[in-house]
């Protein structure tokens, strides 16, 4: 049976994006030292400051990172690799050579993707063997986490793609959005904890963001083997589906819009 040309397309890309990045041994070779030692910096940073992260999910700061890598890895890559992809510089190229955006896409973070899958290992190896990280994981429950997150994150990066089509720039919504994460969203820390640093209540922001659902079912699914049988557990992943569902379609709305525009303005390849 022969393959779909679209999947070869596909492959077409991640080999040559192996092939490209084997051939500079020099730079392969510095990129796997600096991860090397970037995750035995993360290891003893967070051992320095390990404690009991009681709130929310019961388990340990080392463990609690450890998860955060874990969407940094196997979630944000879809992320960038829309956003670098598909911009004011490129995709005037893209839609001129006949190959469709979607395996454009996916060929072009398909390696970057497979990489970053691959760092993952040794920081959950050398995490748990070595600073003691402890998971509790729920299979199904993680699977579905990620898949939410995936779907969030992607909606995102599709806005904020359509926007800077038009504007050539960074978007106002998004860098919004992105700036508020840092703090509200608990990337570094549950988003419970700014009741105790700023005054109670103010966590409640927190579950505007969508970001927060990302890191939130994530460390749910891993930390605490939450079954999605528990109708608690099945409420929390039932509100990030619902920003899942809202949030998909308005993206792929403002990519198309961010597109037709340019089109009809004949901006399309300004920047």
């Amino acid at each position: 049976m022969e393959i779909p040309i679209q999947l070869q397309q596909i492959v077409a890309f991640t080999k040559r994006d192996f092939f490209s990045w084997t051939s500079y041994k020099t730079a392969m070779t510095t990129q796997l030292i600096n991860i090397l030692i970037g995750v035995f910096s993360w290891g003893v940073a967070a051992s320095y400051v390990q404690k009991p992260v009681a709130e929310m999910y019961n388990s340990d700061y080392v463990s609690f990172l450890v998860v955060g890598v874990a969407i940094g890895n196997l979630v944000m890559p879809l992320v960038q690799g829309v956003e670098r992809q598909l911009n004011p510089w490129t995709l005037e190229t893209v839609l001129m050579t006949g190959i469709s955006i979607p395996v454009f896409v996916v060929g072009n973070i398909a390696w970057n993707y497979i990489f970053s899958v691959l760092t993952f290992i040794p920081y959950l190896l050398i995490g748990t063997y070595v600073f003691g990280a402890h998971l509790n994981v729920n299979i199904p429950s993680t699977i579905l986490a990620f898949i939410i997150s995936a779907a969030i994150m992607m909606s995102l990066a599709f806005i904020s793609t359509g926007l800077r089509i038009v504007t050539k720039s960074t978007d106002p919504i998004t860098w919004a959005i992105n700036i508020l994460q840092s703090l509200f969203a608990g990337v570094a820390f549950p988003v419970v904890y700014l009741d105790k640093i700023f005054f109670p209540g103010v966590s409640t922001l927190s579950w505007f963001l969508p970001q927060t659902w990302v890191y939130h079912l994530s460390r749910l699914a891993m930390l605490t083997n939450a079954s999605l049988t528990d109708p608690k557990v099945l409420l929390d992943f039932a509100k990030g589906l619902l920003f899942a569902i809202v949030l998909l379609p308005v993206g792929y709305r403002v990519l198309r819009w961010g597109v037709a525009r340019s089109k009809k303005e004949g901006t399309l390849g300004w920047y």
